[in-house]
């Protein structure tokens, strides 16, 4: 794989962009420890999570997702920590090892999204932090980053080999990696 630029003799985006895509995942798994089931805070499980969804209850951006928080979230607190931790570590696999990336970066622009929704009113919260952890993640599965440095490049490279794998459940993964 040559990884210089013809044309400049730096680095290629894509590895730029496999690195950032590695700097995210390992900051998913990060986030993810410390809202893990066995991290106890205040008497809660899962952390810091649980606070967290107090502040945005106290400061909420919606009426109807302090509702949602209120009478979903709270009363199914340990669904939905198990969820959030779980959530946070298939992200964080599929952006560090760039394993079904497509996917990993629409599913992550959704899960930041869904964060904002809730924080956005949070004080102290810094505005322009949600587009700058919401993009990234749009490059990601725009770009197929996962074919750089990523398991997805062994996956299409196997899967495209062969027209017949382009039909049925290995066509659909083709369009994830």
């Amino acid at each position: 794989m040559n990884l210089k630029s013809e044309a400049a003799g730096g680095v290629s985006p894509s590895l730029s962009l496999a690195l950032f895509r590695m700097g995210f995942g390992i900051l998913y798994l990060h986030a993810a420890w410390q809202k893990a089931p066995w991290v106890i805070q205040d008497g809660q499980p899962f952390g810091w999570l649980y606070d967290w969804i107090w502040k945005e209850i106290n400061h909420p951006t919606f009426d109807w997702y302090k509702a949602f928080l209120q009478n979903v979230f709270l009363p199914n607190f340990t669904f939905f920590g198990y969820m959030s931790f779980f959530t946070e570590i298939a992200l964080g696999v599929s952006l560090l090892f760039g394993l079904f990336t497509v996917l990993g970066g629409i599913g992550g622009a959704l899960w930041q999204l869904n964060i904002a929704l809730g924080s956005f009113s949070v004080p102290g919260e810094w505005v322009w932090i949600w587009f700058l952890l919401i993009a990234p993640h749009l490059v990601f599965a725009q770009s197929r980053a996962g074919r750089c440095l990523g398991i997805d490049r062994l996956l299409s490279d196997r899967m495209a080999d062969s027209p017949a794998q382009r039909t049925g459940i290995a066509g659909l993964l083709l369009r994830f990696v």
